[in-house]
């Protein structure tokens, strides 16, 4: 749990599943992780199985799935915890400053996770959290952008707007993997307009501004600054607002904290106090790391700065 009351990350607090979930595995209930997970929408078990697969206890999903191979979420969650051991080791920084070492056992855990996810894929083909997982051992495996957008088809055709899947095609596109602004802007304008409105996926619009400002902030802040501030983009902003966080149709599916914090992150950035206020108000105490840790300082002291400041 976070240490600042007035500064929660701790998710659990946000998605009380969340920690139903964590519960059950941690005693060993896999009738217990089932039963939340299958109360979940599609989106939001695969991102409660992201979630949990960090502390997920090993052994005991491996257990599970040798036991029921045809187990999906048994699956899903065991590739899952085997690729987070992996990009714990990995870590977040740029490949020039990973070890060779690093990238060996990094690869290694990666192709044990595609091991068992393949078998899931296969086995459950209509599940769209086996091959959500496939695509972050894609982009680790570096399999290509091929390879990468066959398998988020395969999500797309369980689930057409599949958050968390929309979120790693959104990483993969950017140029730092081989892509470009064109194509991550492109993706998310197309995904964002087909989604139904009030859905996470009107969110993806800001989650391909945020990336791109990074691209620059880190070389160039003002330069950052005057590109969110570009009336197509300051104005696709509001408008991807409008079509997510600011519908009525708008529902505390797991994942909206971190959307409106980006949108909170974004409308300070464009200096409007009305917007930033009204999301801080919604949000209450809870907050994400990202995109606040991109900013120079310490992330709860941005959150608590831009919070007085909106106010």
């Amino acid at each position: 749990m976070s240490q600042h009351p007035d500064v929660v990350f701790e998710a659990g607090a946000a998605y009380p599943a969340l920690v139903s979930l964590k519960s059950a595995l941690a005693r060993h209930d896999w009738p217990g992780a089932r039963a939340v997970l299958d109360a979940a929408t599609p989106g939001s078990r695969t991102s409660l199985i992201d979630l949990a697969a960090d502390e997920a206890p090993r052994d005991f999903l491996e257990n599970v799935f040798r036991d029921d191979p045809a187990d999906g979420a048994a699956g899903a969650l065991l590739g899952a915890h085997l690729t987070s051991v992996g990009w714990n080791i990995r870590g977040s920084g740029r490949a020039r400053n990973v070890s060779r070492e690093q990238f060996a056992a990094f690869h290694e855990w990666l192709r044990r996770a595609e091991q068992v996810l393949i078998e899931t894929t296969a086995r459950c083909p209509g599940d769209p959290a086996g091959w959500s997982r496939r695509l972050t051992t894609s982009l680790g495996l570096q399999t290509g952008e091929a390879e990468f957008r066959r398998r988020y088809d395969r999500v797309a055709e369980a689930d057409p707007h599949h958050w968390p899947a929309q979120t790693s095609m959104i990483q993969r596109l950017c140029p730092k993997w081989g892509g470009s602004w064109e194509k991550v802007h492109r993706f998310a304008h197309e995904a964002s307009a087909a989604a139904p409105l009030g859905s996470l996926s009107g969110s993806l619009v800001a989650k391909a501004h945020i990336e791109h400002w990074f691209s620059l902030v880190v070389d160039d802040e003002a330069a950052a600054i005057a590109y969110l501030r570009t009336p197509a983009v300051r104005d696709s902003i509001y408008d991807a607002a409008r079509r997510s966080v600011g519908a009525p149709q708008f529902r505390p599916e797991l994942g909206w904290v971190r959307a409106a914090n980006e949108f909170a992150f974004l409308f300070s950035e464009l200096g409007d106090r009305g917007a930033t206020a009204w999301l801080f108000g919604g949000l209450g105490t809870l907050a994400t790391r990202l995109p606040w840790q991109w900013v120079r300082g310490d992330a709860v002291e941005t959150i608590r700065a831009r919070r007085e400041w909106a106010r």
